[in-house]
């Protein structure tokens, strides 16, 4: 089972965020460099670092962000036993919409596939959820459905 912080916080749930970028903000960025503009935008808004576990940008490949084994920094009441994936949307989030307005296939697999990784090493199922679940926020700007995304 994989644990959070000094208190051993059991993962239970994966939340799915987006960077809330504008339109081809991506373009020609590569996931460390994304991953390092985050990192700089969390760290002035006061937090220790990049306050997600991974990111994965439309071309499917993706970057770490903190450990697994480290309680991230999602959603406010929701982040021990939680680890926080964002997805780099191609296109800016006006509104709530389906997935495929916003994210690539390449990224749903890749996701998909990591989160696949999680359970083997968790050792037991998670549940899938989005920001926007716990937060009146569009983020990730789709509804999350757990089962379809390999969640309980």
């Amino acid at each position: 089972m994989i644990t959070q912080g000094s208190r051993k916080y059991p993962v239970t749930e994966i939340m799915l965020h987006t960077s809330a970028t504008p339109t081809n903000w991506h373009v020609g960025k590569g996931a460390v460099k994304i991953r390092n503009e985050i990192d700089r935008w969390h760290k002035a808004r006061g937090w220790r670092g990049i306050g997600y576990h991974r990111v994965f940008i439309p071309d499917g490949k993706k970057a770490n962000g903190r450990s697994i084994y480290t309680i991230g920094a999602g959603c406010a009441g929701r982040n021990r036993g939680v680890i926080h994936l964002c997805l780099v949307p191609h296109t800016g989030i006006q509104s709530m919409g389906a997935f495929e307005d916003f994210y690539t296939e390449e990224q749903r697999k890749a996701v998909k596939d990591y989160i696949k990784e999680v359970v083997k090493l968790n050792g037991k199922g998670v549940k899938v959820t989005g920001h926007n679940d716990f937060s009146s926020k569009l983020c990730p700007g789709f509804k999350v459905i757990s089962k379809e995304w390999g969640g309980i």
